[in-house]
């Protein structure tokens, strides 16, 4: 006698396939935090290659013009509706050609931040957006040196400047992002005089919420304040300026064992507090 088999058929049932779906969830909720970490690092090493050919461009800057530090760096046009509506499309052009780096680097995205988030000093100020890239045509900013705040004098700043004048080159800082640094603006009428000062802090890279923070909300915020930094002597390097800028908000630019933002000297030129 021939013995018959009967095939049976195989199958999940549902709790299987739940909980197949389950252990995929778990592994999804681990990994894709991981993932955004890597990819916003990332970002970080774009800028601080962009910020090594800036070194490179202003190394050559330097050869060509007796050593001197250029005052700024180079980029695209100004985006229209940020520039003075006097302007012509010649002179706007102009001014993209005369940025000091121009002849060494043609404007591209070596000049944008991938986590440029622009400056939205609305409704105070001008919103821009979408990027200082976008409004500037640079999304990195040159240290421009005198402060209103500094606890001691101002020995000078890079503008007119060599190489050599910079005491500690490892340490100064000549190119940053604007969440390094406060800016201030002025509220209030000028001409009688009801002015007060206004900062705002900027959020870019591992940005969690808003990205323009005033003032006020500057002790709720909670947020870390992270900028690539391109120092003098050439090296670039990722600094985290949370400490700096919330411990003493008053005197937010002094010196640490990372960097300088001003040099000292007997000779202010500090503006009067």
């Amino acid at each position: 006698m021939r013995r018959g088999t009967k095939e049976r058929t195989q199958a999940f049932s549902l709790i299987e396939l739940l909980v197949v779906i389950a252990v995929i969830g778990i592994l999804a909720s681990l990994i894709l935090p991981a993932l955004s970490r890597a990819r916003r690092h990332s970002k970080v090493t774009v800028c601080l290659s962009n910020l090594h050919q800036f070194s490179i461009a202003a190394e050559m800057f330097g050869a060509d013009n007796n050593g001197l530090i250029p005052g700024g760096l180079g980029g695209h046009k100004r985006a229209r509706e940020f520039v003075c509506p006097s302007m012509t499309d010649e002179e706007i052009l102009r001014e993209m050609l005369g940025r000091p780096l121009y002849p060494y680097i043609k404007p591209s995205e070596v000049f944008a931040c991938p986590e440029d988030k622009g400056e939205n000093l609305a409704p105070d100020y001008i919103n821009f957006a979408p990027s200082l890239f976008y409004a500037f045509g640079c999304s990195y900013q040159v240290n421009g040196g005198a402060w209103k705040y500094a606890r001691h004098p101002i020995q000078g700043t890079l503008d007119g400047k060599t190489f050599s004048w910079v005491a500690n080159p490892s340490k100064y800082i000549f190119v940053y992002e604007p969440p390094a640094r406060p800016i201030w603006k002025p509220i209030g009428n000028l001409c009688y005089g009801h002015t007060v000062e206004f900062k705002y802090y900027f959020h870019w890279h591992f940005f969690q919420g808003k990205t323009t923070i005033p003032q006020t909300e500057l002790p709720h915020d909670g947020q870390r304040f992270i900028s690539p930094i391109l120092f003098i002597d050439g090296h670039a390097a990722k600094f985290d300026f949370t400490a700096a800028l919330t411990a003493d908000p008053q005197y937010p630019i002094e010196e640490t064992k990372d960097w300088i933002w001003y040099q000292r000297g007997p000779d202010s030129n500090v503006l009067e507090r």
